[in-house]
């Protein structure tokens, strides 16, 4: 603030005048919550998920009312994703068995068991995630996150039958997934995939990696497995039996996520190819019209050849697979499955279908347009899932291969109309 002098009346001297604003308390902290807002607004544009991952334990620290050294080790129940046929549960304590949905959280000491008609897919704490086969037998041991430290623990014991796990990616170091079955424990690495087998009946006790990593102990011996390892034993017989298993193949035809559409669904006839494995003598091909794999519309085995056809299937979507088979009669595990969207076109009516732009991203292509809300809009047989409320949507190709390409947009309305755009574009 500069002084201002003017003249007095009595003629003294210039008389000086100061003139101040008082700032309150207040208007400073107003001020440094906008600053604050401001640089968590930019930190948000550079990266979202670390501002969310920073509040989201801000505010659980904020909230906490015991000291970090009073906080108990925090429950996280596990809980059905998807139910297929007889699925029951018992909880801790209790003789009943209930017949589960997708409201029944599992605690420790839960037990679930499926039917000879029954799959269900069960996510824990750590995102690990259980599939349970026909008529198999499981008890949850542990599933909780410790509120301090995010450590996450899951165990589960497979008294019978067969489950596939998949383990997620661990966000905290320290995290553990064990499975149990029979007297040995196996502990997997994060991002792994295993098949664990337990039939006290018939005396087999087994684990199959797929992808990733497991330690498998069973009293003083541990045994490290790696992809399409397995590890097996007697419950009479001291120690493991770590083998090597045949591979899957890899799924070529139809792509994943295709839709196909045709005249007639019924009478169409459609081929499925695979990869060649060198041990393979013959494949196991499976195609369920079910995301749980279960009640296969086509279930065969073929020999010498890489490929089926198969026709009389009803319009809607499925799910098919591959196993290899060697010269023993062992089956390898299925491949991933991949899906197909099997749909009748429709004469004379045409969904309503709009490409605004194509923009290159190196060797990935941009795709912005429009369509009807509620549609479903696949690209070179990508399914696009940033669809707006108003039908605009954006998507990218998978990545394509330098020169002249083909990028292929469908879209199909609700009801089943559909319709697709064909452009051309150049990779440099």
């Amino acid at each position: 603030m500069s002084p201002r002098t003017h003249p007095t009346g009595s003629g003294k001297g210039p008389k000086v005048e100061v003139e101040w604003t008082t700032i309150s308390y207040r208007t400073i902290a107003i001020y440094l919550v906008l600053a604050f807002a401001l640089l968590l607004g930019i930190l948000y544009v550079i990266s979202p998920n670390f501002v969310i991952r920073t509040t989201k334990r801000l505010l659980e620290t904020v909230a906490a009312s015991p000291t970090p050294a009073q906080q108990p080790a925090a429950k996280k129940e596990a809980h059905f994703v998807n139910l297929d046929g007889t699925v029951r549960v018992q909880k801790a304590g209790s003789s009943q068995w209930m017949t589960a949905d997708f409201n029944t959280n599992l605690e420790t000491g839960d037990t679930v068991k499926t039917g000879s008609d029954g799959v269900a897919r069960i996510v824990f704490a750590d995102n690990t995630s259980y599939t349970l086969k026909p008529d198999a037998l499981i008890v949850v041991e542990e599933s909780r996150e410790d509120q301090v430290t995010h450590v996450t623990k899951v165990a589960v014991q497979v008294t019978s039958g067969a489950v596939d796990l998949a383990t997620g990616h661990f966000e905290t170091p320290g995290s553990t997934s064990q499975v149990s079955f029979a007297d040995a424990v196996a502990t997997l690495n994060e991002e792994s995939r295993a098949v664990v087998r337990n039939d006290p009946d018939k005396d087999v006790h087994e684990i199959t990696v797929d992808s990733g990593r497991a330690a498998v102990t069973r009293g003083s011996n541990t045994v490290q497995l790696g992809q399409y390892e397995q590890v097996a034993f007697a419950a009479q017989q001291p120690g493991l039996v770590r083998s090597k298993v045949i591979a899957p193949p890899q799924l070529l035809t139809p792509p994943n996520m295709e839709l196909k559409l045709v005249q007639d669904p019924k009478s169409t006839a459609l081929d499925f190819s695979w990869s060649p494995v060198a041990e393979a003598v013959a494949y196991h091909v499976q195609v369920s019209p079910s995301v749980m794999l279960s009640n296969f519309v086509v279930d065969k085995k073929v020999s010498g050849q890489t490929e089926l056809t198969v026709s009389g299937l009803d319009e809607g979507t499925y799910y098919w697979m591959v196993s290899s088979v060697d010269s023993k009669g062992v089956e390898s595990q299925p491949s991933q499955a991949n899906r197909l969207n099997l749909v009748q076109e429709v004469a004379g009516s045409e969904a309503y279908l709009e490409v605004t732009s194509i923009t290159p991203h190196g060797h990935v292509e941009e795709v912005q347009g429009k369509t009807e809300p509620g549609s479903i809009v696949i690209i070179n047989n990508e399914q696009v899932f940033s669809i707006a409320p108003d039908g605009t949507f954006r998507g990218f190709t998978p990545a394509l291969p330098a020169g002249s390409n083909q990028v292929t947009i469908t879209a199909q309305d609700r009801k089943g109309n559909t319709k697709t755009i064909k452009k051309t574009v150049v990779i440099e």
